[in-house]
């Protein structure tokens, strides 16, 4: 089977009760006390300072000390993430159980302030982590306690009280930076306890084994992107053979409906939003039952499946903003919370319906939606392809060698356990890609883009794309009459029992059109695609950086807002703390060139956060997203989605901060097809001068682009002035000279004629900067010289031609 991201293999219990004895003997063998008699009380209360309580009892920090320190991890402890030998699931784990079952007889302190008010206090060190969380049990605060809990750089969770109880007695607690924390619980005013008196036990601790602040680690836990860099494999190098899906625009719309899956804030793996046959959006997601079972180690346990899916956070578009590199995509579009609607161990199906949807009760149309078609045909249709996020990263394309496949028998680990007989559609092999950690659950699709099956697991690399098990619809479809609904798939996409075997999709956006105005972004709604380039129309007085995209709308159009993505070049001083509040602007240009009044802007209020999951009462929080050294994509939505006609003309879309303010960052530009090496740049202009572009954008740069909503694809343009369009030649000193503004002109084409007709010289040089000096070795005498520049794919000025005559002496 698929790995999912955080590979586990059944059966690996002695392990755990290993590590459980050496935890046990650890706490008999003397852990030392760290606490001090006398210390302030935290800034929560008033009363003065905290002393030891029960001092002149037996209980002693020799015998129940105030720290408890887990020791370190070993290799053969850590999941066995092996993508190149043997099969497994696919879904990716960065964390580890460890069991405890500790309270206040095991470790931890009593302490007392002046007014009588207690507090418990202790500290628990896993060595070697780079993140931990905690699972509670028998979680009962009363009314008037409160639990606080922080990490190793004050991160802070809490005050949990009373209404974070829950009816099965758990608590489920978020991850928190570095391998410490510190646990403290006031007891009510005025309730003395009893010694090895707690209302909650820690049943276990998760260890991180993936960190996420430094390079070359990607991201905190609950959020969708790690490196996977585990026993030596490479991180993405591991999935460099699987293209982004955006190279594949044909297969825009089943793009749409694979959504990334975060389950329990730990495990990642994929799903796709299916249809049914009344075709009315219902939010369901395809996936596998090892997605949502922690590898079958709930078998058998429909309540703690059903607790497990609860916990689910779905991250829509979630991929590159290109065909090639790695831009880190938007977090923001996710919805959270699901109900488990289908679920067959016998076939490793699972069906979700997502709950945590707005008050419209419909997905977003800014995510985008759509609802891919099924098959339970016996002989599917090639081509077949897979689109899913392995090792949680961006949105993959593959595609199947196979011209037709049969149902086989699958199974895992030495004793087969779980195995399936004839459950599974077998792809021998990938002419294009492969799949890795993260692709459990995603989609198989036959040659109509319909869905058939989805990924239980397999063996597949790019060194050795072979050999990939989808758990087969047709296997799952109808339900078994001592089991129920809940075991099939047929009720539910077929709900009027119509008895078909295929259903199309459903696209609720149609016959909408919605789609970005960039003219980098690969949108197959978008007409015109290229480089970005900075436009020559808006001059700034004032400000050496460019602080806004120019479009040109050639024809009047209707339009719906319904937000803006901005692409951050991040830089060492961002990466250190949060990504700004924006604010973005539409305006026109007036017939001179200069801005008017905008036509609408908006604020963002969640710009850099994600939502995760906090079984804190079955919550969900937004958390602050990683920022690293690289280029990241936000999104945010237009609150009001307001509806504006835009006549014929030039347009800016400007961004601030949130209070108006400039950037202060160039406009990142993406190089794309028209220059010969690809990715990113800055382009900048000073007062008076040319654009210059500028690969060095330390100090970082931004890029804005606009998510709209309209009829009709809209084409825009990009429009300059003619008086910025002239390129300079001329000879001096045995050389040719020639100057041309890099952001209208990629190359040049030059030949040189004798004064008797003759051609000497025809070449063509690619502009890398804005200055080229041709050294000239001809014989003596008079020659004639044209220079006739190339366009950029988005530059619309003409291709001027220079000519003049020179004397070599």
């Amino acid at each position: 089977m698929k790995r999912s991201l955080g590979y586990l293999q059944h059966g690996q219990a002695p392990s755990q009760i290993g590590l459980l004895t050496l935890l046990v003997l650890t706490l008999l063998g003397g852990l030392r006390s760290e606490a001090q008699i006398t210390q302030p009380l935290p800034a929560r209360s008033s009363e003065g300072v905290l002393r030891k309580a029960f001092v002149g009892e037996a209980r002693t920090a020799a015998l129940v000390p105030t720290v408890l320190r887990l020791p370190e991890l070993r290799t053969a402890e850590l999941p066995k993430l092996d993508t190149h030998r043997g099969k497994g699931f696919r879904t990716y784990q960065f964390a580890l159980e460890r069991p405890l079952n500790a309270d206040a007889h095991s470790f931890g302190e009593y302490l007392v302030d002046g007014a009588g008010n207690y507090v418990w206090r202790a500290e628990l060190i896993a060595t070697g982590a780079k993140n931990v969380s905690l699972c509670l049990s028998r979680f009962a605060l009363p009314e008037g306690g409160r639990l606080f809990i922080t990490g190793a750089e004050g991160d802070q969770i809490g005050a949990l009280t009373s209404q974070n109880n829950a009816p099965d007695s758990l608590l489920q607690l978020r991850p928190l930076e570095g391998n410490y924390l510190r646990l403290e619980y006031d007891f009510p005013m005025g309730y003395t306890p009893e010694r090895g008196e707690l209302p909650f036990q820690i049943q276990a601790l998760f260890h991180g084994f993936r960190s996420w602040r430094a390079e070359p680690d990607f991201a905190h836990p609950g959020e969708p992107f790690y490196d996977y860099t585990i026993n030596g494999y490479n991180g993405l190098t591991e999935i460099a053979c699987i293209p982004n899906v955006l190279a594949y625009p044909s297969r825009w719309k089943e793009t749409r409906s694979v959504v990334q899956l975060m389950v329990g804030g730990s495990r990642i793996s994929s799903g796709v939003l299916i249809n049914t046959t009344r075709s009315d959006g219902t939010p369901y997601v395809l996936t596998s039952g090892h997605c949502v079972n922690q590898l079958f180690a709930l078998k058998g346990d429909l309540l703690k499946v059903k607790k497990e899916a609860a916990t689910t956070v779905f991250f829509f578009n979630f991929q590159t903003p290109q065909r090639e590199g790695n831009i880190r995509a938007t977090e923001e579009q996710s919805l959270s919370g699901a109900e488990l609607v289908a679920y067959n161990e016998d076939s490793d199906m699972a069906l979700l319906r997502i709950v945590g949807l707005p008050a419209s009760r419909k997905i977003p149309e800014a995510y985008q939606p759509y609802f891919a078609g099924w098959s339970i045909e016996a002989q599917p249709h090639a081509p077949f392809f897979g689109i899913h996020h392995p090792l949680g990263s961006t949105k993959r394309y593959s595609e199947a060698a196979d011209r037709t496949l049969s149902l086989e028998d699958y199974c895992l680990g030495l004793l087969c356990d779980p195995s399936w007989e004839g459950k599974h559609w077998m792809v021998h092999r990938w002419k294009v890609g492969s799949t890795a950690a993260g692709s459990s659950g995603s989609p198989l699709f036959d040659g109509e883009g319909r869905i058939i099956g989805a990924l239980t697991g397999g063996s597949s690399n790019c060194s050795s794309p072979t050999e990939d098990a989808y758990w087969a619809i047709k296997e799952a479809w109808r339900k078994d009459p001592t089991k129920g609904s809940l075991t099939a798939l047929q009720p539910w996409l077929d709900p009027s029992g119509t008895g078909q075997e295929t259903c199309a999709g459903y696209d609720p956006i149609a016959p909408k059109v919605i789609q970005r105005i960039s003219h980098l972004y690969p949108d197959p709604n978008t007409p015109s695609q290229g480089g970005n380039r900075p436009n020559h129309i808006y001059q700034p007085t004032t400000s050496t950086e460019e602080l806004g995209s120019v479009f040109t709308l050639p024809e009047s159009r209707t339009v719906r807002v319904l937000g803006a993505y901005v692409v951050f070049k991040s830089n060492k001083d961002l990466a250190r703390t949060q990504l700004p509040q924006l604010r973005v602007a539409l305006s026109p240009f007036r017939g001179d060139g200069e801005l008017t009044t905008p036509l609408f802007e908006f604020a963002s209020t969640n710009v850099g956060k994600f939502s995760a999951h906090e079984e804190q009462g079955n919550k969900y929080v937004l958390r602050s997203r990683t920022l690293r050294q690289d280029s990241i994509e936000v999104f945010f939505p237009a609150p009001a989605t307001p509806t504006l006609t835009l006549p014929e003309g030039q347009y800016i879309l400007s961004c601030g901060n949130k209070e108006g303010g400039a950037m202060r960052l160039p406009v990142l530009m993406h190089q794309g097809g028209p220059i010969d090496s690809h990715g990113w740049s800055a382009w900048t202009r000073k007062v008076g001068e040319a654009w210059q572009r500028s690969v060095d954008v330390s100090n970082g740069a931004y890029w804005i682009d606009l998510l709209i909503e309209t009829s009709t694809p809209a084409k825009t343009g990009r429009n300059v002035s003619t008086q910025d369009a002239l390129i300079h030649a001329y000879y001096h000193d045995r050389q040719l000279h020639i100057k041309a503004d890099l952001a209208l002109y990629k190359s040049v084409d030059v030949r040189i004629y004798s004064m008797l007709g003759e051609e000497v010289l025809r070449a063509r040089y690619s502009f890398n900067q804005d200055h080229l000096t041709l050294p000239l070795s001809l014989p003596s005498g008079q020659y004639v010289a044209t220079v006739v520049p190339t366009r950029t794919s988005t530059s619309e000025v003409p291709s001027r031609k220079v000519a003049f005559s020179f004397i070599l002496p």
